[in-house]
């Protein structure tokens, strides 16, 4: 993991389970000097030349993906917010992204988003601008998925813990614990 006293950045994903009606986010805490050992870690597991998403990995890959991910320098949260309808997806997250920035140390200087529509990145800014307060406590920024190693590590924790929450199954994995420092999720 990381020492306490560095500066630590929050890299955030999500993970959307419309079936089990679950917005999940996921905070990765690192510090960015890490970003191409991660890069070579995690290229190094997916068979084509791209960047890894767990949407696209078969079974294999993804056990690969979390094994690599649980051996990186990070630590991780997950929040899990529920909503009626479909339509009611972006005020989950924004009670997810409010939960994580609630509890985030204070040694994190500047969150990380993996993009997404250009009105979903607004929203963002603005749940984002309120919690950071004035003087801001910290930054926040919007990046391209690919682009951004610590967003693909992610990717994996969140995406293959909500698929657990979404199943109302126990969310900590073994191979994750070392890393995995908490995980929550509204009821259901």
């Amino acid at each position: 993991m990381h020492s306490p006293a560095s500066l630590l950045a929050g890299f955030i994903d999500e993970s959307i389970h419309t079936d089990a009606r679950l917005y999940a986010v996921g905070l990765v805490l690192a510090d960015p000097g890490v970003a191409e050992e991660v890069r070579k870690l995690l290229c190094a597991v997916i068979p084509a030349a791209r960047s890894p998403h767990w949407s696209k990995e078969d079974q294999q890959t993804r056990a690969a993906l979390i094994r690599e991910v649980a051996s990186l320098p990070i630590s991780a949260r997950v929040y899990g917010c529920r909503f009626e309808r479909p339509k009611r997806k972006e005020a989950a997250r924004a009670r997810a992204l409010t939960w994580s920035v609630q509890e985030l140390p204070s040694s994190v200087r500047h969150l990380i988003l993996a993009e997404r529509e250009a009105s979903q990145d607004r929203h963002d800014r603005r749940v984002l601008g309120g919690l950071a307060g004035r003087p801001a406590a910290f930054e926040y920024s919007h990046a391209p998925f690919a682009k951004e190693p610590l967003l693909w590590a992610a990717d994996v924790i969140v995406s293959s813990t909500a698929k657990a929450l979404a199943r109302d199954d126990d969310p900590t994995t073994r191979e994750l614990e070392r890393v995995l420092t908490y995980v929550g999720c509204e009821p259901g």
